[in-house]
């Protein structure tokens, strides 16, 4: 009974703490949803009118579904008497038709599909041949969209086979035409056997997201399922993926023509969704098809509820578990944008700001994301300590592959509630004097072993150099009520810290605080994140005497559940005083509760303050 009373309590503080978890899921609607993956506006599952025009001046519309072999090769001989580009489009919009009717029978299907990539070809190089202004026609959409659906299939029907990898074999399009296949080129930051698979983005809608983070352009959309160990020395987000965009080149094979035989190359070329942003053809550009919401989506596919509980609760257990992580390759063009989560948390409680963010091309050129997990169980000043070890591990780490660092240098972090208690300690200093003040004079100079290794890690320390601006998210500055609350203290009593901050609580509250000894054994055992969040707690009092690093900027992001752009109220966990910074850089107020890191006009205020920073280093 006891054990289910705890249970119960731990799930009250997840629901109270609202604003730190994310409802942002993954529906997968199959083969079944890949035609309407698509911009539908442009084709409603029918016909566009200039092709219903050709087949009824031509009287094929019976022959459509009666005999479409016949059909296909009946289009190919008026469009070798017809130089239009409009029969053309004719060709990839029915063989795609007669493609998609035919799924039941790949083998066949695939036959259609082969076609409409020879079409859509052909298309690419008249229109470029003739007029390049003609890219944004009606007609060019039409026959980017026909090339994107058939390589979908294309693909699917490859992967299914296991041929996707591969060159060196044939498939024979409808109209007779040999398709050889050479070998893939991939154009990816990891290398090719570090995929553990692709999956297809038209296959899945992602939900609750509220921007639509795709733009139309030609290839089909994909997700790369990274393995463990992608990249050496790399901590990836767990279920990391990465965005990729296939696109497919054919060609003629002069070397295999013969009288009665139409040979034809074809080369799949899978790109990074993040590097590249457009293809170019016979020196002109076309936009390539980009997606970047539904592989953020499919990474947090799974619900974590009780990795959450397990992470805050069971803290002893879980140091495995923390640590930066990238959530794309390193690159050194790109400034890290580092999020720290906030009381139980993780990466989720970020995807509707990256998503939003990196739609915007700019901000997805120059700027890259990571995260930093730790156990919200932990005292924040453990926390913090982790965070600068951590940080200045990746940068030795860069520094020894011998990487270009100025971009590095250039850091932001964004933390959100308890986050941003942990970054404000990446700008802030504390020292012996500070210390002395604290706790006074002769406690400290008599009772501190300051040759301890792990005192002076976690309560010695200086700003981050790589940092140079910080965002806070409805940051508690000065504590909230709630962490004093009894449902908040049952559940700090359930948290179970490790044996070495146990040990270090122990020594620096019975050194340095002056209270009974059972009152100090208690504090010992509570001193942890949630007891942290206290108004009148030890941690907070020392966090706000630290001082901020001179000439680093920091922001103020603050929810107000009633209403915007009026200082005061709460979001319903820190109230607007706690919140406030005077010397803040910035500082707005929106109408949100606690997860204000969610609220679109907080992320357009991040987005502002990115560029900002962005066109200082320009300078």
């Amino acid at each position: 009974m006891k054990k289910f009373t705890n249970i119960l309590f731990s799930f009250a503080i997840v629901f109270i703490i609202a604003g730190c978890s994310s409802s942002i899921s993954l529906r997968e609607v199959g083969a079944d949803g890949r035609v309407s993956y698509g911009d539908s506006f442009l084709f409603n599952g029918g016909l566009s009118a200039e092709t219903v025009n050709i087949l009824g001046n031509n009287l094929l519309h019976d022959k459509l579904d009666s005999s479409p072999e016949q059909f296909i090769h009946a289009l190919e001989q008026l469009s070798k008497a017809d130089d239009s580009t409009s029969t053309l489009i004719a060709i990839m919009e029915t063989s795609q038709m007669i493609a998609d009717k035919m799924r039941d029978d790949p083998d066949r299907a695939v036959s259609y599909d082969l076609t409409t990539l020879i079409y859509t070809n052909k298309y690419f190089r008249e229109i470029l041949k003739k007029n390049t202004s003609r890219l944004c026609d009606p007609e060019m959409i039409i026959a980017i969209r026909c090339y994107n659906l058939a390589l979908t299939q294309l693909f699917a029907y490859l992967q299914e086979r296991n041929l996707h990898n591969n060159g060196g074999f044939e498939l024979l399009a409808a109209g007779g035409q040999v398709m050889s296949f050479t070998m893939p080129e991939f154009k990816l930051p990891v290398a090719r056997e570090k995929i553990i698979t692709f999956h297809l983005c038209s296959d899945f809608r992602p939900e609750n997201l509220t921007h639509d983070n795709r733009r139309f352009g030609i290839g089909v959309p994909l997700v790369c399922e990274l393995a463990d160990n992608a990249i050496p020395e790399t901590v990836f987000a767990e279920d990391q993926v990465i965005p990729a965009t296939l696109v497919a080149q054919i060609s003629l094979n002069g070397e295999k023509q013969q009288i009665d035989i139409d040979h034809r190359q074809i080369k799949l070329s899978f790109l990074d969704s993040r590097s590249y942003d457009e293809i170019t053809y016979k020196g002109v550009t076309i936009p390539m098809a980009q997606d970047f919401s539904t592989p953020l989506a499919f990474m947090i596919r799974k619900p974590q509820v009780f990795e959450f509980l397990r992470r805050t609760f069971l803290a002893d257990r879980t140091g495995d578990s923390e640590g930066l992580y990238h959530l794309e390759p390193h690159n050194d063009q790109r400034i890290p944008v580092v999020l720290v989560h906030g009381l139980m948390s993780d990466i989720r409680t970020w995807m509707q700001l990256i998503n939003t963010l990196q739609s915007d091309p700019e901000l997805r050129k120059h700027y890259r994301f990571m995260g930093f997990s730790y156990s919200s169980g932990n005292p924040i000043l453990a926390s913090a300590m982790h965070l600068r070890q951590a940080l200045a591990g990746e940068r030795e780490k860069l520094r020894k592959d011998q990487r270009d660092l100025s971009k590095f240098d250039q850091m932001v972090l964004i933390g959100h509630s308890m986050g941003g208690l942990i970054s404000r300690m990446m700008i802030s200093t504390c020292d012996d004097q500070l210390l002395r003040n604290f706790v006074g004079k002769e406690a400290y100079d008599n009772s501190i072993d300051r040759d301890d290794q792990f005192f002076r890690d976690m309560l010695l320390f200086s700003p981050v150099p790589s940092v140079k601006r910080v965002i806070f998210i409805a940051v508690p500055h000065r504590g909230a009520e709630l962490a004093q609350s009894w449902i908040a203290q049952m559940a700090s009593s359930l948290i179970r810290l490790p044996k070495s901050l146990l040990d270090f609580n122990a020594k620096l509250i019975r050194q340095l605080i002056n209270l009974p000894e059972d009152q100090k054994e208690i504090l010992a055992k509570k001193f942890n994140g949630i007891n942290n969040l206290s108004p009148d707690g030890y941690a907070l009092q020392l966090l706000n005497r630290m001082k901020f690093a001179p000439g680093i900027p920091y922001h103020s992001v603050i929810g107000n559940k009633d209403k915007a752009g009026v200082p005061g109220g709460s979001d319903g966990v820190v109230p607007y005083s706690s919140s406030h910074l005077n010397g803040a850089a910035s500082e707005i107020v929106v109408k949100s509760r606690h997860s204000v890191q969610q609220n679109p006009l907080a992320i357009q205020e991040i987005k502002r303050i990115l560029k900002e920073h962005l066109n200082r280093i320009k300078k």
